[in-house]
């Protein structure tokens, strides 16, 4: 029944992963409400150099809409100076938007309408481009980081 992936970096123990696992299937089975001889565990150790392509953009940018806790950091993100936020929010949209575009099977993507959906149902995946996460603004500084962030692609 839940089948639970851990992607990590390489270099912890069997008694870790083990002890993660027991951990994991205790809490899924009683959040869930399942016993825990239906929960399984996967450990996956994916290389340092690797996580950006292999999992992040993949699995994070790429199912956006499944993730229930996003992460708090960026791997395309290569400088945290505040000068190059906005060339960051750049790549980070139009990265985004091109991953989206590719997996688009219809043929007639459109690049803005998908913003506005990503600005529409996930407006805090853009938090880490600004000081101040999107639920602590108010109405008028929310819509402008949305024109702000329309700008950029």
């Amino acid at each position: 029944m839940p089948h639970v992936i851990v992607k990590m970096y390489p270099g912890r123990s069997d008694e870790v992963k083990n002890r993660l696992a027991k951990e994991i299937t205790k809490s899924v089975s009683e959040i869930a409400e399942c016993e825990e001889r239906v929960v399984s565990v996967a450990i996956e150790d994916i290389e340092r150099e690797d996580w950006a392509q292999t999992v992040y953009k993949p699995d994070i940018i790429g199912k956006s809409d499944t993730l229930y806790k996003k992460p708090g950091y960026n791997p395309f993100v290569t400088e945290p100076d505040e000068d190059k936020k906005e060339t960051n929010l750049m790549d980070h949209v139009r990265a985004s938007a091109e991953l989206a575009q590719n997996s688009n099977t219809s043929g007639d993507f459109n690049a803005m309408a998908w913003l506005e959906e990503q600005l529409e149902d996930n407006p805090d995946s853009f938090d880490s481009f600004f000081d101040t996460p999107w639920n602590e603004l108010s109405d008028d500084q929310q819509y402008k980081r949305a024109m702000a962030i329309r700008k950029v692609l």
